[in-house]
């Protein structure tokens, strides 16, 4: 057998490197798509409990509502609140 060149012999290993990788990454996907197919068989998600929507927005307390006043005020003078409601 011919002895490969030092530029032949880097292009070789460099060919074989990336195709391990390659083959490795490919091979990892389909693990990983086999095991959240396997699992969500087994063991599917449980449904979340809905709750029933709030009838309206929760009061804000007169000194929080006080705080956020004089806060906006300090940073934007011009600036006007006309409603606080907790979200």
């Amino acid at each position: 057998m011919e002895e490969l060149t030092p530029m032949s012999q880097a292009l070789l290993l460099m060919i074989i490197g990336m195709g391990t990788v390659f083959v490795i990454l490919v091979l990892i996907i389909n693990l990983s798509k086999l095991m959240i197919m396997t699992i969500n068989k087994f063991a599917p998600e449980e449904e979340a409990v809905k709750k029933a929507p709030a009838a309206g927005p929760a009061p804000v307390a007169p000194n929080v509502e006080a705080a956020i006043k004089a806060a906006i005020a300090q940073v934007a003078p011009g600036a006007m609140v006309t409603s606080i409601k907790k979200g």
